[in-house]
C-alpha cells in the first residue's frame, strides 16, 4: 500500500531567475535539498499533495522546467494553486501543457477532489486568501476570499458525489450520470458496511493559506466550513520563518487545534524541506483552544 505525503510551498525557479537564498540560510541549496530529501521518502506508488506555490514562473512557459522537474520525482503529485501560482490556468490548459510536456504523474486539486479508495481518504481543498483581522486584508480581498470559500464548498461537494458514485458503482447499484473512475485512486476499496457514506473515509483538507489569521488564530469562514463538514485534519502552508519546537518533528504534532480539528503546517521550510507523511492522528499540538 503506497503512502501519502504533503509538502507546500517548494518555490522552484528553473525558468526564472529568483534566488530563495535571499530568504534566510533555511533556503539556501533548497531545491536541491528538496529533491535529496523527496527522493529518499517518497516511493514511486505513494502520493504527495503540493498544497501550493509550486513554480516562480509567470506563465507555463516559464513555469514548465518547474512541472518537468516535479513529475520527475517519484509518486503521483497532487497539485494546489497558492498565492505566486501566476501561471495556473484553467484545467483544459493545465492537462494540455502535462501532455504537451510528457508530464505523467501530475493530478491539479482545483474545484474538484480525489478519492483514495485503500486509504479511506478524500483529498479536498482550495488555495484560500487572507482574511478579515490580516493586517494586509483590504476591500477587494473579500470578493477573492468569497470565491475561495465558494471553491472549497465545490470540492467537498465533488468529494462527496464522487463518493456516492462510486459506493454505487462497488455495491452494483447503477452509477449516477458522470462517475469518471479516473477520478478514483486506486479502485479496489470494498465497502466496511458501515451505514452513511461519509462514515466509511475520512476527508481531509487541503488549502494554501491558513484558515485563521496565523498570528491571532481566530475563527472564519473556511474553519466554519471545516467543522461543518466534520473534517478533522486540514494542512497548509503559505507561513513562512516558523520553526518548531524541537520534539515536533513530524506532521503528527498540529500547530494549532480548535474544536476537534487538527491544523497542520506543511511549508517547506517548516518542514526542512521534505515531505512529510500523512498518518494517525496524534492529539498532541503547540496551542490549545
Amino acid at each position: 500500500m503506497g503512502k501519502l505525503f504533503v509538502i507546500g510551498d517548494l518555490h522552484f525557479s528553473l525558468g526564472v531567475d529568483k534566488p530563495m537564498d535571499i530568504f534566510g540560510k533555511a533556503w539556501e541549496n533548497h531545491t536541491e535539498r528538496l529533491c535529496e530529501n523527496w527522493r529518499r521518502t517518497v516511493g514511486d506508488e505513494d502520493y504527495v499533495v503540493v498544497n501550493g506555490d509550486i513554480s516562480w514562473g509567470l506563465d507555463l512557459k516559464e513555469a514548465a522546467p518547474d512541472l518537468i522537474l516535479l513529475d520527475s520525482l517519484p509518486g503521483t503529485k497532487i497539485i494546489m494553486k497558492g498565492n505566486h501560482e501566476l501561471w495556473w490556468t484553467t484545467m483544459a490548459k493545465l492537462k494540455g501543457v502535462f501532455k504537451d510536456c510528457g508530464i505523467k504523474t501530475i493530478l491539479p486539486l482545483y474545484n474538484n477532489a480525489y478519492f483514495w479508495t485503500e486509504k479511506k481518504i478524500m483529498l479536498c481543498g482550495t488555495r484560500g486568501w487572507l482574511l478579515p483581522g490580516d493586517e494586509a486584508f483590504e476591500e477587494p480581498d473579500a470578493k477573492v476570499l468569497r470565491r475561495e470559500t465558494l471553491r472549497l464548498g465545490m470540492s467537498l461537494s465533488h468529494g462527496k458525489n464522487l463518493a456516492a458514485r462510486y459506493f454505487d458503482y462497488k455495491e452494483g447499484i447503477k452509477p449516477n450520470p458522470g462517475f469518471d473512475p479516473n477520478e478514483i485512486i486506486e479502485p479496489d476499496f470494498i465497502p466496511d458496511g458501515t451505514k452513511g457514506i461519509d462514515r466509511r473515509y475520512e476527508t481531509v483538507a487541503f488549502l494554501h493559506y491558513p484558515p485563521f489569521v496565523f498570528t491571532k488564530r481566530e475563527k472564519s469562514e473556511i474553519t466554519d466550513i471545516i467543522e461543518q463538514n466534520n473534517i478533522e485534519r486540514c494542512y497548509f502552508g503559505h507561513v513562512h520563518g516558523v520553526k518548531p519546537k524541537e520534539s515536533d518533528t513530524s506532521e503528527r504534532q498540529p500547530i494549532y487545534r480548535q474544536n476537534g480539528v487538527r491544523y497542520y503546517l506543511t511549508a517547506a521550510d517548516y518542514l526542512g524541506m521534505e515531505p512529510v507523511e500523512i498518518t494517525g492522528p496524534d492529539l498532541r499540538c503547540d496551542h490549545e483552544s
